[in-house]
């Protein structure tokens, strides 16, 4: 007689792990002395290999649109060039923005503070409960991505290799808190919660956000639109803060049984953001039109366009220059590449970028934000390769 003990296994529990690898190259014909493409972030390393994205994710997911109570959770690990982007503040980093758990010793700097090239992030950690009420809610609680905006962290998520300026500068990463996803009926979707600020896991000063949206979709699924919204005091300082609302508009529309077209204008204003000509604080303002255009040619392969501007209008979002000493402020990118997909596993992306900007100034001396701060536009040639597994 067998006295073991019988466990549940992790498939009997609608229990699920898997991940990806994604690595890549930009090539950067201008060749910038610091081997950097900033203010492109991300694939931010010019002519050298970089492994963005080593995830891992555990979870088990809430049957949406189910007829009874359900729970589940997730958990996600980035290691990877990646992992400086997605950062929370007393998670990743502490309080003053140092390294938590990852090294200090690397090229990357903000402030007197340097980070290492590769490192680990702890983007997701959350439980989820599912109410049969309407035609189904959750209730999310932890540490997890933005609803907001069109671009994602996880590669597999995007078509392109690179970002826009919308996401990098403009948007959020991650929450930690609480979000509730209401399903009004099959074309209606309310959200709506409260969060501790964006990518803070800890809130020195304990403000509080409001996280909300609405999305629609129409009968026959060709037309897809969401409006999300954040709003709430952000920490400025170790004993200061003040309010910072973004709102995102996403639609996205299938033309043809080949062709999507995706538009997204976003609208941003931070509170004791900018120090306006007569040197004292104001509001600071970001806003962005980006339009993305996508063609299935077969199954196996996607043709992708986008043109982006993106209006740092005060000067805080992307290089952080002091108005009375800088002019310009717009940002252009377009960018043009494939996905091809020879397995269902891996995805292939090529691309070709464009960046260019009106943005200067002259103390300090900035003729440019490109090639080390020395050019208004660069060219970057690259791709990356996701393996799934």
């Amino acid at each position: 007689m067998n006295n073991s003990p019988i466990y549940p296994s992790m498939k009997s529990q609608r229990i699920q792990m898997g991940g990806w690898i994604d690595q890549g190259f930009t090539g950067n014909f201008q060749k910038p002395s610091n081997n950097f493409n900033l203010p492109v972030t991300f694939n931010d390393r010019s002519n050298e290999y970089q492994m963005n994205q080593l995830y891992l994710f555990m979870e088990r997911a809430v049957d949406f649109g189910g007829d009874q109570l359900d729970w589940g959770f997730r958990a996600d690990l980035l290691y990877g060039t990646d992992y400086f982007y997605t950062t929370a503040l007393g998670l990743e980093t502490h309080a003053d923005g140092s390294p938590h758990w990852n090294s200090g010793d690397g090229p990357r700097r903000i402030g007197t503070n340097t980070y290492a090239m590769y490192g680990l992030a702890m983007p997701q950690l959350y439980a989820e409960l599912y109410v049969p009420w309407l035609e189904g809610v959750s209730i999310k609680a932890g540490h997890f991505y933005t609803p907001i905006g069109y671009e994602k962290v996880t590669a597999p998520d995007n078509f392109f290799y690179s970002h826009s300026y919308t996401m990098q500068y403009g948007e959020p990463f991650t929450h930690t808190g609480i979000l509730g996803t209401f399903q009004v009926n099959e074309q209606l979707q309310l959200l709506a919660g409260v969060a501790r600020g964006w990518d803070a896991w800890e809130d020195p000063n304990d403000d509080a956000e409001l996280l909300a949206g609405i999305g629609w979709v129409s009968s026959n699924q060709a037309t897809n639109i969401n409006l999300t919204l954040s709003s709430g005091d952000q920490d400025v300082a170790a004993d200061a803060s003040a309010n910072r609302t973004i709102i995102s508009f996403v639609l996205s529309h299938q033309l043809n049984d080949c062709l999507t077209y995706v538009f997204q204008s976003d609208f941003g204003i931070q509170e004791n953001g900018n120090i306006n000509q007569a040197f004292q604080l104001s509001p600071a303002k970001w806003y962005s039109i980006n339009q993305y255009l996508y063609y299935d040619v077969s199954e196996t392969l996607a043709w992708g366009a986008r043109f982006e501007w993106f209006r740092d209008q005060d000067f805080s979002r992307v290089l952080q220059l002091a108005p009375p000493f800088a002019s310009g402020g717009n940002y252009f990118e377009l960018t043009v590449g494939a996905n091809w997909r020879p397995h269902p596993c891996v995805t292939v992306r090529p691309e070709l970028r464009f960046d260019w900007s009106d943005t200067s100034a002259t103390i300090p001396n900035v003729p440019g934000p490109y090639r080390n701060f020395q050019s208004d536009y660069q060219v970057l040639l690259g791709g990356d390769l996701i393996i799934r597994f």
